[in-house]
């Protein structure tokens, strides 16, 4: 019986396709290993959230508990102890506030430690074959070309939820834009025009550098950001609050250097680089 040439072609590339797929899931094996097997999925100490709840309440969730274990201490991650300079998915004794969101949704979505680690790698690198990213001894390389290295690339990746800003009352496009994103490009809304019933638990907020404040205009124009921060919306008593990971202290609500609450209004009020926001939002589903 002969064999054809479409059946041979058809029979290396599932063969060839096998063989990827146990690459990857070696991959993720040695990443679980390098970053505490099971305890991956453990994170910080704290009451169990409850994985019957819609995605973006188990996000909301796990935020306030990394909030309120106060175990995480503030470190940049290209700094030498930082999860990324260390290669790492999992340091959750040190946070940032990109590893702070990255480590909220992919607690909210995973099974277990080995989900945990699966989410990290195919979010963080956009899709990338993880054995292309995991090294012999379980780092990943976050100078990989797959890597979301800006803020505005990881919103419209939709993989920390979908931009709803252009929803939202008072959003306007950005009519100045960045070295790397053109004017008109995105939108976002500014604190002025900010109606804070219109967040939801669980949404991200990106807080959007103001081209108004000198040093703010100064990244946008020499380093192409558009956003400089980000947190993870609570709401107490129907106020927003953001979570997030505080290199520096805001005077009378906390002393920085730790994974901290503060209402959104008053921080936007305070911090002047920031002049509003880009919101992304969880589906239910996930």
């Amino acid at each position: 019986m002969q064999t054809t040439p479409i059946l041979v072609l058809a029979v290396l590339a599932a063969a060839a396709v096998a063989c990827t797929d146990g690459a990857d899931e070696r991959a993720i094996d040695r990443a679980l290993a390098y970053n505490g097997g099971l305890a991956a999925a453990a994170g910080p100490a704290g009451a169990p959230v409850d994985h019957a709840m819609p995605l973006p309440a188990r996000v909301a969730a796990w935020a306030r508990r990394f909030a309120t274990a106060g175990s995480a201490t503030y470190c940049f991650g290209l700094d030498p102890e930082g999860y990324a300079a260390q290669g790492r998915l999992v340091l959750d004794d040190r946070q940032d506030c990109i590893s702070l969101l990255y480590r909220c949704a992919e607690l909210a979505r995973a099974r277990d430690g080995r989900d945990a680690v699966a989410w990290a790698l195919r979010t963080r690198f956009a899709g990338a074959a993880p054995a292309t990213v995991v090294d012999d001894e379980g780092r990943v390389d976050y100078d990989h070309p797959a890597h979301l290295d800006y803020s505005l690339d990881m919103v419209r990746s939709g993989h920390w939820g979908r931009d709803v800003t252009t929803a939202l009352t008072g959003a306007r496009p950005d009519s100045l834009g960045t070295a790397r994103y053109p004017a008109g490009s995105w939108s976002w809304v500014p604190e002025a025009t900010l109606v804070p019933g219109e967040l939801r638990a669980g949404d991200v907020a990106w807080l959007v550098l103001d081209p108004a404040d000198a040093k703010a205009r100064t990244l946008r124009d020499e380093h192409g950001l558009a956003i400089g921060h980000v947190g993870i919306v609570i709401v107490e008593n129907g106020v927003p609050w953001l979570v997030h990971a505080a290199s520096s202290a805001l005077s009378g609500w906390y002393e920085g250097g730790a994974v901290v609450t503060v209402p959104l209004a008053t921080y936007l009020a305070r911090v002047e680089r920031y002049g509003g926001v880009i919101v992304t939002r969880f589906a239910d589903d996930g």
